[in-house]
């Protein structure tokens, strides 16, 4: 038995990535803090001059002396009431001009893109670029092991760009231009794709959306500033000043020096701030680059599309007004002065294709030629080319043993994606068509939910579908049951993934019914079983983060302590999946915890099944998804150890701790099959 000291090979895996996009997070901060002193300083000398310059045209001395300090007195000149009302101005105004921002986007990924302007698409358009858009999308997503994001188009953009937004992997959403999808080919589309899921993965989008608040707040201090002036200044000189106007004793028209004083230390708290913004997305961009040539192996579709860029009519420029909002979170150069946020086109080539020569420039692309090369029917491989694909890549597959998992986590390979391909292949087209609607969605879930084995508890279930779903359900399932009974076990998850963006479209009451009937569906017949319960919660789950019914904020528990229960919880209800021998469970359960940490493994003990219920699990899932990435690194290994303790590998048990892993917002990736089979095979 192992100590759980084991040593395995580490790349610098999600979990560690996620830590990074935290410390950038305090980084932040950090940087934030001295643009705070430096407006705040402008914001002290300005307020001074208002107030020295209303007691002067009073008739009375200067009381705060900022002026006879620029005279050269020798009266004290620092006021530490004033700095100090300074201060809370400024970060008053920043606070709640960022607050505002932020709320507006409270949405995630969709709020971002349809600010900017972008139209929600899915692939039962007629539109041949749109729907290669979506397949591209949702093979990336499910090889990622996460669920589909919301797709936008930016259809007024003739520019080549593209940006991925959102608060988590359950809200996000990736926007292309028309541009990009006109003058992209699909390896070069993919590579753009792939940079963006890139971001998702490694956690950066929560950092972007914080970066478009503060970014709104300081230039809040500029707007200030230039109200000021611009209403202390005379429409023209034979009009009366507004603000500060006193008659004809020209108040209004000293003001314009303090609004000066506020607009400049305004500007300069922009410029900082887009500096800010260099320095936390530059690098980032170099690793995406490498991250989307790793998941696609095709360097030269991501190298193709930067040099597309670089002669392009339109370049990657963006025309809304919104534009700069997003520069830092967009795949290329917004226009000319967002360039400090992304590193030089020509090195970002380079860095991928070597050979480039920057010398010899770019060949220049006109705007109305159509480059994507795509006929209506060349959307996405055929299903003939993905199996041809799955086999060229060997009679390997991925040997797959418990170690594997956590090194797996938030990362994927061509392998996976081509896999992936066909998994998409083999879903029926029926319901490939009906997971673009809400009805199709809704229904396919509630059939997910069915009893799979038992005839007698199935009717029980149906009977519920019929008096709670309503008409327009029971006829829904009624057409599509007869085709998901027959579907592979391995293509149910990604099937559940797939239904994630038609299901976010729900209002608060539709989720509160479809949340209603699901968990009557599990309850009905008197016996949850854990696959029920997980593939119910991962879909709650994904919804409710979705819809903001849970906390969006950063990480709640850093320490064992906080989640102890949890754990225990967790790992003795997943010991139970699939036996009734409560040997076979508790052997389960102390294999998967002697994977935990020394210092939280004495304190996690066996609970058999009459010491926890579904409710208390469905809490610890929920408090678990708000741990530091590192719990859940070790939760996600003991999990594994548990379910994968012998070496009779089950499809069945590899999707369940695919599920598992999903309810706590870690994107485990599907294995190309090798040792996993189907149970009672």
């Amino acid at each position: 038995m192992t100590d759980g000291s084991v040593s395995k090979p580490r790349a610098t895996d999600f979990f560690e990535r996620q830590d990074r996009a935290r410390k950038n997070t305090v980084r932040l901060v950090s940087l934030l803090v001295l643009v705070v002193a430096l407006l705040s300083a402008g914001t002290y000398v300005a307020l001074g001059l208002t107030l020295d310059i209303l007691f002067m045209l009073g008739g009375a001395d200067p009381k705060l002396l900022i002026i006879p300090m620029f005279a050269g007195g020798d009266e004290p000149w620092f006021h530490p009431q004033l700095a100090g009302g300074s201060v809370l101005l400024t970060v008053g105004v920043i606070v709640t001009g960022g607050i505002i921002k932020t709320h507006s986007l409270r949405g995630g990924g969709p709020s971002v893109a349809e600010e900017l302007g972008g139209t929600e698409v899915d692939s039962s358009v007629a539109d041949p670029q749109i729907r290669r858009f979506v397949n591209v999308v949702e093979e990336m997503a499910i090889a990622s092991g996460m669920p589909v994001p919301r797709m936008f188009v930016l259809e007024e953009e003739p520019g080549i760009n593209a940006f991925a937004a959102g608060y988590t992997i359950n809200d996000a959403a990736v926007a292309v231009t028309r541009g990009a999808l006109r003058q992209l080919t699909r390896d070069e589309l993919q590579g753009v794709v792939a940079h963006e899921f890139s971001h998702i993965l490694n956690g950066d989008m929560r950092l972007n959306i914080r970066m478009i608040g503060l970014l709104h707040g300081i230039l809040g201090i500029f707007l200030a500033g230039t109200t000021v002036v611009r209403e202390a200044m005379p429409k023209d000189w034979g009009r009366r000043r507004t603000i500060g106007s006193r008659g004809d004793d020209g108040a209004g028209l000293f003001l314009v020096v303090p609004g000066l004083i506020v607009a400049a230390a305004g500007f300069a708290g922009v410029v900082c701030s887009r500096l800010i913004k260099s320095a936390v997305s530059r690098q980032r961009e170099y690793l995406a680059d490498a991250a989307a040539v790793q998941f696609t192996r095709n360097p030269e579709g991501l190298a193709e599309a930067l040099k597309k860029i670089g002669g392009y009519t339109y370049g990657s420029g963006l025309r809304g007004a919104r534009a700069e909002m997003v520069s830092h979170m967009c795949f290329g150069n917004v226009a000319s002065r967002s360039r400090l946020t992304h590193p030089p086109l020509e090195e970002r080539i380079v860095a991928i294709d070597p050979s480039f020569d920057p010398d010899m420039g770019y060949r220049k692309l006109d705007a109305e030629t159509d480059r994507s090369g795509i006929d209506s029917d060349q959307i996405g491989s055929s299903k003939q080319q993905q199996s041809s694909a799955l086999h060229d890549l060997g009679a390997g597959g991925e040997q797959l043993d418990a170690d594997d998992v956590v090194a797996s986590v938030g990362e994927t390979s061509p392998e996976r994606l081509v896999y992936c391909s066909s998994l998409l292949g083999e879903i029926p087209d029926v319901l490939l068509d009906a997971r673009n609607s809400m009805l199709g969605a809704v229904t396919l879930v509630y059939l997910l939910l069915l009893d799979e084995e038992d005839d007698q508890e199935r009717k029980k279930q149906a009977k519920v579908i019929n008096e709670m779903g309503g008409d327009e359900v029971r006829s829904q399932a009624q057409k599509l049951w007869p085709v998901l009974k027959g579907l592979d076990p391995q293509l149910r998850l990604p099937l559940m993934d797939l239904l994630v963006p038609a299901l976010r479209r729900m209002t608060a009451e539709q989720f509160e019914d479809f949340a209603a009937v699901a968990e009557r569906l599990i309850e009905v017949d008197d016996k949850v079983s854990f696959r029920e319960f997980i593939l119910e919660k991962l879909v709650l789950h994904h919804l409710e983060m979705a819809l903001g019914e849970v906390d969006k904020k950063a990480v709640q528990f850093r320490s064992f302590s906080g989640v102890t229960r949890d754990i225990e919880n967790v790992l003795s209800a997943l010991a139970t999946a699939g036996t009734d021998d409560e040997g076979v469970m508790e052997g389960r359960f102390q294999q998967g915890r002697e994977y935990l940490p020394k210092v939280v493994r004495g304190d996690i003990e066996w609970r058999p099944p009459e010491r926890w219920t579904f409710e208390m699990v469905a809490a610890s899932l929920k408090r678990l998804a708000a741990a530091a990435p590192r719990i859940k690194e070790a939760v996600i290994d003991a999990c594994a150890h548990c379910v994968l303790a012998d070496d009779q590998i089950m499809v069945e048990e590899v999707e369940m701790l695919r599920a598992v892993c999903e309810t706590l917002d870690v994107p485990l990736p599907p294995f190309v099959p090798r040792h996993t089979r189907k149970n009672g095979q």
